[in-house]
């Protein structure tokens, strides 16, 4: 059983008792009735369940679509928006799909920021529908925005013509508001809690930036937005915000807290990084979205540092692909290492407590998820120790983070209960789940080709904004990983 607290290396071995959804006991050798129910785990190493701390379900229909779009451009052709409305069972599958991903991956939480159009409430029922489907625990936030595209991208405002009059289409969110106020008070399942979902700073106006913060207060519960994912999102902050900083944005409105979780975090400056942690806010850090999306590094060693929280996600399956923490994992252990001294350890360490007890702080899950103690709830995974990835065992930990893919994946559960055994969901056979996403792939396949008829127009306009904000000097350089005892003199560039 592998705890942070005692031997990564060699864990020890132990039962854990699971009652009422909960962890009751973790010890050797625990006697219960004959009739318990029992998982037989020798030969295997059991692990908390993992927490995935930024996801969004809404593009799983369109996985396997893109590559090497810088993000604005991807947006324009993932974005639930630019495609006719999803009928209620194509949103309820695509939540089974995407939390399926999930699960067989080792993932138990999940943070959604999710983004649904057409008839609101009617996708939000789908949406847990398809979650407890699932048998998933889940941090439900509805993504809002109000501010027209033209104002959240810099240079977008200078573009005329009919790509012009796209990106300043009006945006209305009032019903969506009223939908999350009324909802946000109800607890449709006990795997499922609330969350308050801003896009972006950028893309928020004061009025929806002071309603989230009021209620994020009266509520008392999470808040998650993206934050200088892309470069450019530095410069608009220069150039376009009376701030002059996102960070000093979010804080303007008294978001900036413990109970802030921002993704990605990657063009953000060292005097905002101290900021940030000094409020004990948390980053939930998506490595292979910020390659996959041309947007470089996040300097996690800075963040730890500064007193953030450190935590990982999985991003969109259309800008990544996989709802894999193993990756994510080996990415930011690789991250760490390179933004460490050169024989330093603990990257690894860092990495599966960012996956786990991380992401429990980030999803305001402290105490709840990411250990298997007493008192945290039943959620486990169980790891074949017999596998290539083990052959010899010298670290668990280690050979978790740098060697594991899931593969080894025998047994997912979740409050106490088997949600995935050899591969399989519980309640699903894969070979339907396949069959079901490939009918509506068949269906949306128009949809997706006049997508990209709609946006060939758009491709040059925003491309070469894009590159014109490239050209905007910043004092940092996120396309580089910083090595500690290398001089911007010494190498010619400066590293942040």
């Amino acid at each position: 059983m592998l705890d942070l607290d005692g031997d990564v290396d060699r864990p020890q071995v132990a039962d854990v008792l699971i009652r009422g959804g909960r962890i009751t006991d973790v010890r050797a050798d625990i006697s219960v009735d004959a009739g318990t129910p029992a998982i037989d785990a020798t030969g295997h190493l059991v692990i908390p369940g993992l927490v995935n701390a930024h996801y969004h379900s809404h593009d799983v229909l369109l996985r396997g679509l893109f590559e090497q779009m810088p993000l604005d451009v991807w947006g324009m052709y993932s974005g639930p928006g630019n495609y006719p409305a999803a009928s209620a069972a194509d949103v309820r599958l695509r939540t089974l799909l995407g939390a399926a991903d999930c699960l067989v991956n080792g993932i138990t939480t999940v943070q959604d920021m999710v983004t649904v159009t057409g008839a609101l409430g009617e996708q939000v029922d789908a949406v847990l529908a398809g979650y407890a489907d699932a048998g998933i625990r889940v941090s439900l936030g509805l993504q809002i925005a109000d501010r027209v595209a033209a104002e959240t991208v810099p240079y977008w405002d200078e573009i005329g013509g009919a790509v012009g009059a796209r990106l300043r289409q009006p945006v209305d969110v009032s019903a969506l508001r009223a939908l999350i106020e009324a909802t946000i008070e109800t607890r449709p399942d006990d795997r499922i809690t609330w969350a308050l979902a801003p896009s972006a700073p950028q893309r928020a106006s004061d009025e929806l930036l002071d309603w989230v913060a009021g209620l994020a207060r009266e509520q008392d519960i999470q808040v998650f937005t993206h934050l200088y994912e892309a470069r450019n999102q530095a410069v608009m902050a220069r150039i376009r915000t009376a701030e002059g900083s996102l960070v000093s944005r979010l804080d303007r409105f008294g978001l900036l807290s413990r109970r802030l979780t921002i993704a990605h975090g990657v063009w953000i400056d060292d005097d905002e990084v101290a900021r940030f942690g000094a409020a004990g806010a948390n980053l939930a850090c998506n490595p292979a979205s910020n390659l996959k999306l041309l947007n470089g590094f996040a300097p996690v060693r800075r963040y730890a540092d500064s007193g953030a929280g450190l935590a990982l996600g999985c991003d969109n399956c259309s800008g990544n692909d996989v709802q894999s923490l193993f990756q994510s994992m080996k990415l930011f252990a690789l991250y760490w290492g390179m933004q460490s001294d050169a024989g330093e350890t603990g990257a690894a360490r860092r990495a599966f407590h960012a996956a786990t007890l991380g992401g429990a702080r980030a999803l305001g899950l402290e105490g709840e998820v990411g250990a298997l103690r007493p008192g945290f709830r039943g959620d486990a995974v169980l790891l074949e120790l017999s596998g290539p990835s083990y052959r010899p065992l010298h670290s668990a930990l280690r050979q978790v983070v740098y060697a594991e893919t899931g593969q080894a994946i025998r047994a997912v559960v979740v409050n106490g209960r088997i949600v995935v055994r050899n591969g399989e969901l519980a309640r699903h056979r894969s070979d339907a789940l396949r069959d079901a996403a490939e009918e509506v792939r068949a269906r949306m396949a128009p949809a997706i080709r006049d997508v990209t008829l709609r946006n060939a127009e758009l491709l040059e306009p925003l491309l070469a904004a894009y590159r014109r904000a490239e050209g905007y000097p910043l004092p940092i350089d996120r396309y580089r990983l910083p090595r500690p005892g290398y001089s911007a003199m010494a190498c010619g560039c400066r590293h942040d």
